[in-house]
């Protein structure tokens, strides 16, 4: 009897478990959607410089990569990118694949990804036309006051990440 009884529920337990899977595997690839994806080459310098990098609505006072894209004359900052191991002091040449991402169920919904391709030069030198930091002025404006008596001050170079 007590047999009889487990082949009737054991189909059911089985189906449901594989329903349940497939509902969890179906939603982990319905909600993260891929929104762009694009590859180019960038210029790294050979040093980091401050920047600020906004993640999940914190700003946070971080070393960031110093790049140049090749249109650009101009360098900008870029936060990580996947893969690389940069090492201070030399100019860097690289091939970069950037993927936006897009997932409401998230706190941050948005977010994009750099991910290293390949390296095409590494050249020991001093790179040129640097900005002293990417640091916006509202950054500044937006500081917390703190009271002078229990104020310090340090260099960018005391600080470690």
């Amino acid at each position: 009897m007590k047999f009889k009884v487990l082949l009737r529920i054991l189909p059911v337990v089985l189906l449901t478990i594989v329903g349940l899977s497939s509902c969890l595997t179906d939603m982990d690839e319905e909600g993260k959607k891929v929104t762009g994806y694009k590859e180019y080459e960038l210029t790294v310098a050979s040093v980091k410089l401050p920047g600020v990098l906004t993640s999940s609505g914190c700003n946070l006072l971080v070393e960031v990569f110093t790049v140049k894209r090749d249109e650009s004359s101009e360098w900008e900052a870029m936060g990580s990118i996947s893969g690389f191991e940069y090492e201070e002091g030399n100019e860097y040449r690289i091939r970069i694949s950037e993927t936006s991402y897009l997932d409401e169920r998230m706190g941050d919904p948005a977010w994009t990804e750099y991910k290293l391709m390949e390296v095409l030069s590494k050249d020991r030198k001093d790179s040129e036309g640097l900005p002293l930091n990417f640091i916006p002025v509202w950054y500044f404006e937006q500081a917390v006051y703190m009271d002078p008596d229990f104020a310090y001050t340090y260099t960018i170079d005391e600080v470690s990440y």
